[in-house]
């Protein structure tokens, strides 16, 4: 693809992302993550002095939860460093950023109010094994796309297959929310990289 055709790509996926974000958010849609928060008792978020098995085991998904989202932060950092974004595509890259750097809160807040210890991101990007494997072959704005779109969709499937794993069930709406914008940042890719946005794999059986 020509960087002039993934330019102009990008200015429409742009707008598409700010049009449909602030639709959702006037619905209440993307705030999914924030409102399920809210629906969970004060009493349930008290850590308790040990932390029960089942507690604990939802700490340990949620943990690996959030390793992925220092994994796209630290990937989005790399990828926004290496001077083959510009203009809206380089926009873009820190919106997607800035989104899972909110999702990377909200595990943090949630596994802090469980009692648990949240995971710390590797000091260096190429700590992290997908990002030391996709950096020596990136050459390309492109390059870059398709490195963000593998880690998107694996992440939505993650999220997705995980659902069902909570001893607290009231925890599902904060992990499917997350996982949502996931699958939408991984459909907006594959619709700049000319597609079809329709997920693969585990996400769409």
């Amino acid at each position: 693809m020509k960087e002039r055709d993934l330019t102009n790509k990008y200015l429409e996926v742009g707008e598409l992302i700010q049009r449909g974000r602030r639709a959702a958010l006037k619905a209440g849609v993307v705030g999914i993550g924030a409102s399920a928060f809210t629906m969970l008792g004060s009493s349930l978020l008290t850590p308790s002095v040990a932390l029960g098995a089942d507690r604990a085991g939802d700490v340990k998904i949620a943990n690996v939860a959030l390793n992925l989202e220092h994994q796209a932060i630290a990937a989005y950092g790399v990828g926004a460093s290496t001077g083959l974004l510009e203009g809206p595509a380089l926009a873009a890259a820190k919106l997607f950023m800035s989104h899972h750097e909110a999702h990377r809160d909200s595990l943090i807040s949630v596994i802090k109010k469980f009692g648990g210890t949240p995971v710390e991101p590797k000091k260096n990007p190429k700590e992290y094994e997908a990002i030391a494997k996709a950096v020596p072959n990136i050459e390309s704005a492109t390059d870059i796309l398709e490195f963000a779109l593998t880690l998107e969709e694996q992440a939505a499937g993650a999220y997705i297959g995980v659902l069902t794993s909570f001893s607290d069930k009231e925890l599902i709406p904060v992990l499917a929310g997350i996982g949502a914008a996931e699958a939408q940042h991984a459909a907006l890719l594959r619709f700049v990289l000319q597609k079809n946005p329709l997920l693969q794999g585990p996400v769409v059986k």
